[in-house]
């Protein structure tokens, strides 16, 4: 093996993996995007519609087109019951499905604001969802900081690619290709010997490295980046 001496590219570039491997890994949990056409979309365009028409609903349906909204899209807020927003998104008015909003709502881009307590259908279920996977990415992006900031103190401790190895095979999970490149390339031993860290000493986690580099490499397998 050649010798590989540690720069502070290479250094960078680990943990430039390890955050592309976060953001990976994050991907499958996603889905705070809707689909046009889903049973979800639909049901979120009417809960849109609805709550124009909350200050009169007997009156939705019953106006001419020239007296409503007929935005281009809506910009929808949707809020929790804590009155946080949890998504924004754009509803757009189709040929195929326009939008008759109340009178109140006569802007090209109007915002409607509509809350979590008021869905039904698949939109609730779309919602409830969200939430779920919300809590999975910051669990993903929590356990990535953790091996970002482990990784990074056990660099510190090397002076080349080679001791670190050496010492943590499941290191080799993080570092770009073309350094594992050099690092395999044939070269003569050089003399002087480095003295090894003790992983240990610096509490990592060598299963929870594995861990999070094997979940980055079945989310890429599966084509989610």
């Amino acid at each position: 093996m050649a010798y590989v001496r540690k720069t502070d590219t290479l250094v960078n570039d680990v943990i430039s993996r390890v955050q592309d491997m976060s953001r990976a890994a994050q991907q499958p949990y996603q889905t705070d995007t809707l689909e046009v056409g889903t049973p979800e979309y639909n049901d979120m365009r009417n809960a849109v519609v609805d709550k124009t028409w909350a200050s009169a609903p007997d009156l939705k349906g019953k106006l001419p087109d020239d007296w409503c909204g007929t935005p281009r899209r809506v910009d929808v807020h949707l809020r929790d019951t804590n009155d946080f927003t949890v998504a924004r998104f754009g509803i757009e008015n189709t040929v195929a499905n326009p939008i008759r909003l109340s009178p109140e709502y006569r802007s090209t881009y109007p915002d409607v604001y509509v809350s979590t307590a008021n869905l039904t259908g698949a939109a609730k279920t779309w919602v409830n969802a969200m939430a779920g996977n919300k809590e999975k990415r910051n669990a993903v992006r929590e356990q990535f900081r953790a091996v970002k900031d482990q990784l990074h103190a056990f660099m510190q401790q090397h002076a080349s690619l080679n001791s670190m190895i050496t010492e943590m095979p499941e290191f080799e999970m993080y570092v770009p290709e073309k350094y594992m490149q050099k690092y395999r390339a044939k070269s003569a031993p050089r003399a002087k010997a480095e003295r090894p860290t003790n992983v240990q000493d610096l509490n990592i986690d060598v299963d929870a490295l594995a861990a999070a580099a094997i979940t980055h490499r079945m989310v890429s397998s599966n084509g989610s980046f």
